[in-house]
């Protein structure tokens, strides 16, 4: 039996921000098989954000399979038995055929020592290659997009990160009942054709990223920085990992996170609640639950020693300073958010992550302004679900011949003066108001407010949103000093220097 709740959350602003008080109306509706549907009404223009996300990102992978998250987001768009295919029997008698080439190529290029026998694998190779140009005159190119867009869809898109998959259109209000129709046939009866050519194209892209100066360099900060938890890679993936995965992987990874229980679709916009819960269940809720889906199971372990990493290219030389700190909810979180903003204001990362590289920070006044040490310079907290970063960021002024050490030094300085001083009552004043402010723009936008509601669902529900603006206000000056004693410590930290070299 479907039921709603309605909660109202009045948010009661300060007088610098609101001069009344901000209502945010959400309707939950749970359906048997565990699939959530939050629904939020705005009156106005009758069109309606829809947003599907699943639990599940890279920290879901594990080594052999790194970067199957961002590819199943990609092989989401590939069509279903229904979608994307003129005659499903024929694709799929050559689909299995090109599944058993793809087999022997793998067995023979990866299970053997020497990379197997090169004139086998050349002619499987053209087995291959034939059967791709006998399936492409069956597949219909983007049918997703154009159906949406033949019914006045608009921003049709996906993302993966680390901890969650989503996926997204905004439509006419009348046209809602299709995108239930379309993304539960995607739940439901993905069909990965076409999957070896698209694993190439994200290849590609791992490819193109590299070729950014310092990328890797970053990539193996982030690796050293998460020693034992799945945060250690990055979500595009591991080159290897994408080379060696296989329909197989992709097929499993599928079937055990892309079930209703794992997922929350969020509505925002003009439309009848009544109505849109009654086609959640008739097109979400014919869906069988699937197996509960398990929480990772390694976490980050103390650090106990101080890490450092040097690298040398063709990025302009910097200073990376990392802590490790607690995920979001914990009670330490928002005193490092007000750190955070103190030392970096003025460019955030939003309420839940806040800092930046602004003018009004005491980094850029100092290093940059005053002491003319750096061109930039940006302090940042950042919670995520399991595993949370403090970090550093400046670049030197090498026109002066300052060196990243000397920023560092610096940076430090500022560090011990925060756990002896902690930050005066106007820049905890400011941080408050601007976590405040951010979060409230946040929810003028109806894709801004489908996107934080229904990723802060999978992990400590929506109304977590509210919990960390009000986490915020209750900081206090010791829970600053405390803080920042606990988590800014040698033994916590990973420095990281790079020095640009030319010709590289």
């Amino acid at each position: 039996m479907k039921r709603f709740l309605t909660v109202l959350v009045l948010l009661l602003a300060s007088a610098s921000i609101l001069a009344a008080g901000l209502a945010l109306d959400v309707k939950e509706l749970v359906l048997s098989n565990g699939m959530k549907i939050l629904m939020i009404p705005k009156a106005g223009v009758p069109r309606v954000v829809c947003h599907v996300y699943y639990k599940v990102g890279s920290i879901n992978e594990r080594p052999g399979i790194t970067g199957i998250a961002h590819v199943h987001e990609h092989m989401m768009f590939k069509g279903t038995r229904m979608l994307g295919v003129t005659d499903f029997d024929k694709d799929a008698a050559l689909d299995r055929k090109i599944d058993e080439v793809m087999d022997k190529i793998y067995r023979e290029k990866y299970w053997k020592s020497d990379g197997g026998d090169k004139a086998q694998l050349a002619q499987w190779q053209k087995d291959y290659e034939e059967l791709v140009q006998s399936e492409k005159p069956l597949i219909i190119k983007d049918e997703l997009w154009t159906l949406y867009m033949k019914n006045g869809g608009t921003g049709l898109n996906a993302s993966t990160g680390n901890e969650s998959t989503g996926y997204y259109v905004t439509l006419p209000s009348n046209k809602v009942e299709l995108q239930m129709l379309l993304e539960s046939d995607r739940m439901a009866n993905a069909y990965f054709r076409e999957f070896y050519s698209e694993k190439d194209v994200v290849m590609e892209e791992r490819r193109l990223s590299e070729n950014s100066p310092g990328s890797l360099f970053n990539e193996q900060v982030n690796a050293a920085f998460y020693a034992a938890s799945p945060y250690h890679w990055d979500v595009i993936g591991w080159m290897d990992d994408l080379r060696k995965m296989t329909k197989a992987d992709m097929v499993e990874f599928h079937d055990t996170y892309y079930v209703p229980n794992n997922c929350v679709a969020i509505y925002v916009g003009s439309f009848d609640p009544a109505a849109l819960g009654a086609m959640a269940e008739k097109y979400f809720g014919r869906i069988p639950r699937g197996k509960d889906v398990e929480p990772i199971r390694t976490f980050e372990p103390p650090q106990y020693s101080e890490k450092r990493m040097y690298g040398q290219g063709p990025a302009p030389t910097g200073l990376q300073l990392m802590f490790h700190i607690p995920p979001e909810g914990h009670p330490d979180a928002a005193a490092l958010s007000v750190v955070a903003d103190a030392l970096g204001a003025g460019g955030g990362r939003g309420f839940r992550g806040m800092g930046g590289g602004g003018g009004t920070g005491r980094l850029y006044k100092t290093l940059v302004r005053d002491k003319e040490l750096a061109v930039s310079a940006s302090a940042s907290s950042r919670p995520q679900w399991y595993v949370g970063a403090f970090q550093f960021s400046a670049t030197p002024r090498v026109d002066k011949s300052v060196l990243p050490e000397d920023l560092e030094k610096a940076i430090w300085a500022e560090v011990e003066k925060i756990k002896k001083e902690g930050v005066t009552p106007d820049e905890i004043q400011k941080a408050k108001n601007r976590s405040e402010a951010m979060f409230i723009r946040a929810l003028d936008s109806a894709m801004g407010l489908a996107m934080r509601a229904g990723r802060a669902e999978l992990n400590r529900g929506w109304r977590s949103l509210a919990d960390d603006v009000e986490a915020v206000k209750r900081v206090s000056n010791d829970d600053v000093k405390r803080v920042a004693a606990k988590y800014f410590v040698k033994d916590n930290s990973l420095t990281a220097i790079y020095t640009r070299m030319m010709g590289r």
